[in-house]
């Protein structure tokens, strides 16, 4: 079962590229976990301070994976100084038919 995840966060001005950058470094370490099939970060269109990640796992296990990495307390951390609100994670199950979102780039073991 796929499970998705969306997470909002708003960061204080001019602190864009720490915050991405942050992602970036990391987004690779989430990629390679059994499992993750997506871990997008987004820009809210119209707004400099507003973002969205975007998860996909293939199971409760690639979850439960994904909150041991360590990887996750380095992002946390790099993230520290630029949050001015967030995490707000909403966790989903998908209805209905949904496009597989992992492509070979991202996986290039799979």
């Amino acid at each position: 079962m796929t499970i998705n995840a969306s997470v909002a966060f708003t960061i204080h001005d001019g602190t864009n590229e720490q915050f991405e950058a942050a992602f970036a470094n990391t987004r690779a370490a989430f990629l390679a976990d059994a499992g993750c099939l997506r871990y997008d970060l987004q820009k809210v269109r119209g707004s400099d301070v507003d973002y969205v990640l975007f998860e996909t796992y293939d199971s409760e296990e690639a979850v439960e994976r994904h909150k041991a990495n360590p990887n996750l307390r380095v992002l946390g951390r790099a993230l520290k100084s630029s949050l001015l609100s967030g995490p707000h994670i909403l966790i989903m199950d998908p209805v209905g038919d949904h496009v597989a979102l992992s492509t070979e780039a991202d996986h290039p073991d799979s």
